[in-house]
């Protein structure tokens, strides 16, 4: 497990994009209990912390880099859109993607989320509630990453991710019609 340093940037399970602000043991179940814990600053949720074990369970890894960014929105429209006719089996699929916690499956489920939305859309239904729910969480992370490493705003980095699936929903748009 890769140790942090204060200052650094990492992404962290739960909490999205976080700087280490301080690492210091504490004794959370009484004395004797002491362990190594990171104080975590999550930069897009003003005025919390997160303490989280140096050994915990909960995963972190490094923030990405500028290049993997890039690579990463250069690669969004081959990546799969995942689809059926089981809502519920389709869920599930994107509950797994989330859990490998890699950037490339959570850019495949917010993609096939992005698209299953506006087919919806185009034939007068509406959004999945279920679906609404994974987006919520999923293109959180997703998006707040890429705004953080490319430096601009959220929604900058939503419409980025965005016009790059655009080009496959308009041909799914076209074959529905």
């Amino acid at each position: 497990m890769k140790m942090y340093a204060v200052g650094d940037y990492l992404m962290h399970e739960k909490s999205g994009v976080c700087v280490v602000e301080d690492i210091s043991e504490k004794a959370m179940s009484g004395k004797g209990s002491e362990k190594l814990y990171y104080s975590l600053r999550p930069i897009f949720e003003k005025d919390s912390t997160v303490l989280t074990p140096v050994d915990s369970t909960v995963r972190m890894r490094d923030i990405l880099t500028s290049d993997q960014i890039s690579d990463l929105l250069d690669k969004v429209p081959s990546l799969p859109f995942i689809q059926g006719s089981n809502p519920r089996a389709i869920t599930e699929i994107f509950k797994e993607k989330i859990s490998a916690f890699d950037i490339d499956e959570l850019a495949t489920v917010v993609k096939s989320i992005y698209i299953r939305k506006e087919l919806r859309l185009a034939k007068g239904k509406k959004v999945m509630s279920s679906d609404e729910k994974i987006m919520q969480f999923a293109g959180k992370r997703l998006f707040e990453e890429i705004a953080f490493v490319l430096d601009e705003d959220v929604k900058d980095a939503e419409k980025a991710f965005d016009e790059r699936v655009l080009p496959e929903l308009k041909g799914y748009l076209e074959a529905a019609s």
